[in-house]
């Protein structure tokens, strides 16, 4: 990408940051944190207080200006395309308008008390601030995009693009008033679902009414969404990614509407509109680029392929790659550490509740994460003999829908384990998710034999999301469970990679066997064996395990111990004893969570 481009990207992606951290500030009462002074935060340029109200104020300011900046960049870089690009270059004078406006307002809500009317109107400003900016980044990408399609830009709206407008002017709707009912004395006015005060009509506009007004709007939103869905099917079945984008909207959206009857029954707590508001916000703006792809991808005719004649084996096919996409084996695998994390922090069963959303989350997040795995390494999977058969080598998914389908999920993930757990969880959890995207599939595993001992941090940090879900702290159990995780990776890994790695040396991976040879992997998984059991061992001294732990511990480890060294003293045996080393870590692994939860409902109940 251009300079133009990534600055687009980036404002885009910020003010969305921003979005965010305003609704922090006013949703949970820190719209004071900086005092009634501006731009300064309490006389200061840098405020000396830490309490939380001060640290989201002068956060939500400090966005500010960097959206600020970013815009007056993409104005100066527009300007020498202003006769060349005139769309683009007053696309970018509309945003700079809009953040004057939006810089404005801030201004008056710092300084004096503001009514709820203004609130809104200041949100609805920030969405269309949103349109703006993504279409300045539209107009910026349309070379990339016509060299992604194979077509150039087209000039007609379709069916979708106008059922898509329909459903962001009813979401966009539909985030005012919610807006208006979060910002208001409205919140507690309906204590039902789907009933408002015994009622399912407004009779006038009461506070009362606004949420039954509410309600009526998000049904209507949810029926044009799904509209937009089924004409994506019926009118772009040549796009992928119109369909893609289609299918991601409507699973956010009916999540929405869960989300905001679940928050009336339980009694969520604040954070919950924060979530709504930012998810909604999404919504927004994926039907917006719907929108304007629909008229950006010329139609072209397609085949359209045969209707199965079994609908039911058909659609158990389709599921089932769905399915191998998030990986269910190495899902299991984390949410047990996460299930046991959560059953370690307790000393016993936790609430159900915060069980199911947990696993839920993780699942989730887990799924999104190992979905863009695949699609980022569709290239050398269809290389490696036991990769060959997945969704994407064997083009049974279009290529473009793993990706969406990933960031959906990751959204989900971070959206149910902010509401339903505590946002410190989700913070976790999804950077367990973009560490294992960004940094290990994304750099580290085609760049150094050291892939997988960076790498592991990613697979270490669900029984510390379990540890945080119940205690909604970091605390030296939950880094040590996290240590445990994190040196049980490379044993476990490369003994996988001994008896496999004639794959990763034909995909040109720098597996640490392929790169150090066989005899240095040996070494190095009883070396990483030893941390291992010297890591679990620290848990009894600092009175976090008791007794039973500690036996169990010694005497798994020793095996460990044990197996491993013998793969290093007979080499000539290697493919064997590495499986057996490779099967051992797994039940290992088991056992020593399973021994810590043991132990803590025996000693520490």
């Amino acid at each position: 990408m251009n300079r133009f481009q990534k600055f687009a990207v980036a404002t885009l992606g910020v003010a969305y940051l921003l979005l965010v951290a305003g609704a922090v500030v006013r949703l949970t009462g820190g719209g004071l944190g900086c005092g009634s002074q501006w731009p300064f935060c309490n006389g200061q340029f840098v405020p000396s207080s830490t309490s939380n109200s001060t640290v989201y104020d002068f956060t939500h300011r400090l966005l500010a200006l960097l959206v600020t900046v970013l815009v007056i960049a993409l104005i100066v870089d527009a300007w020498s395309a202003r006769k060349s690009a005139p769309l683009l270059f007053w696309s970018t004078i509309a945003a700079g308008g809009l953040v004057v406006a939006q810089v404005a307002l801030g201004a008056v809500f710092a300084v004096t008390s503001v009514s709820t009317g203004l609130e809104v109107a200041h949100l609805a400003l920030t969405q269309i601030f949103l349109g703006v900016l993504l279409l300045v980044a539209l107009i910026a990408l349309a070379p990339k995009l016509t060299e992604l399609t194979g077509r150039a830009l087209g000039h007609v709206t379709t069916g979708l693009g106008w059922a898509s407008l329909v459903a962001a002017f009813s979401t966009f709707t539909l985030i005012l008033t919610g807006g208006y009912i979060a910002t208001s004395t409205a919140p507690a006015d309906c204590a039902q679902w789907p009933l408002c005060d015994g009622r399912l009509l407004p009779t006038g506009f009461t506070s009362t009414d606004i949420h039954i007004i509410h309600r009526w709007i998000a049904l209507i939103t949810v029926f044009a969404v799904l509209a937009v869905a089924v004409q994506s099917r019926r009118l772009r079945s040549d796009s992928p990614l119109l369909v893609a984008l289609a299918m991601s909207v409507a699973s956010i959206t009916v999540v929405q509407v869960f989300v905001g009857a679940a928050s009336v029954w339980f009694q969520l707590n604040a954070i919950l509109d924060v979530a709504h508001l930012g998810v909604a916000t999404i919504v927004w703006v994926l039907l917006l680029l719907i929108l304007a792809l629909d008229r950006m991808i010329p139609v072209v005719s397609v085949e359209r392929p045969a209707r199965p004649s079994d609908w039911l084996s058909y659609a158990k096919r389709v599921v089932s790659d769905y399915v191998i996409l998030t990986k269910p084996g190495v899902m299991v695998l984390l949410l047990i550490t996460t299930f046991c994390g959560m059953l370690i922090a307790q000393a016993g069963v936790p609430p159900l509740r915060i069980i199911f959303w947990t696993l839920i989350g993780g699942a989730l997040s887990s799924g999104g994460a190992a979905a863009m795995n695949h699609y980022m390494d569709r290239d050398i999977d269809v290389i490696m003999k036991r990769t060959r058969s997945r969704p994407l080598p064997s083009k049974r998914i279009p290529e473009i829908h793993v990706p969406v389908f990933s960031v959906t999920l990751t959204v989900l993930s971070v959206y149910v384990l902010a509401v339903f757990v505590n946002p410190l969880a989700a913070m976790i959890s999804l950077a367990g998710n973009l560490f294992y995207v960004v940094v290990y599939t994304g750099y580290l595993k085609r760049s150094t034999p050291q892939n997988i001992v960076i790498g592991g941090a990613a697979g270490a940090l669900p029984p510390m999301v379990g540890w945080v879900a119940v205690t909604n702290h970091v605390g030296l159990a939950a880094i040590l469970l996290f240590a445990v995780v994190f040196y049980w990776t490379p044993p476990h890994f490369w003994a996988l990679a001994l008896f496999t790695q004639t794959d990763y040396a034909a995909a040109h991976v720098p597996m640490f066997p392929a790169v150090y040879g066989e005899a240095e992997t040996r070494k190095h998984i009883f070396l990483y064996t030893v941390m291992l059991v010297i890591t679990t061992l620290f848990f009894f001294p600092l009175r976090i395990m008791g007794p039973v732990y500690l036996v169990c511990a010694l005497v798994f480890g020793g095996i460990f111990l044990y197996k491993t060294y013998i793969l290093t003293r007979h080499p000539e045996d290697q493919k064997q004893l590495s499986k057996k080393v490779f099967f051992y870590s797994m039940y290992y692994l088991g056992l020593i969570f399973a021994s810590m939860v043991v132990d803590r409902m025996i000693f520490f109940h």
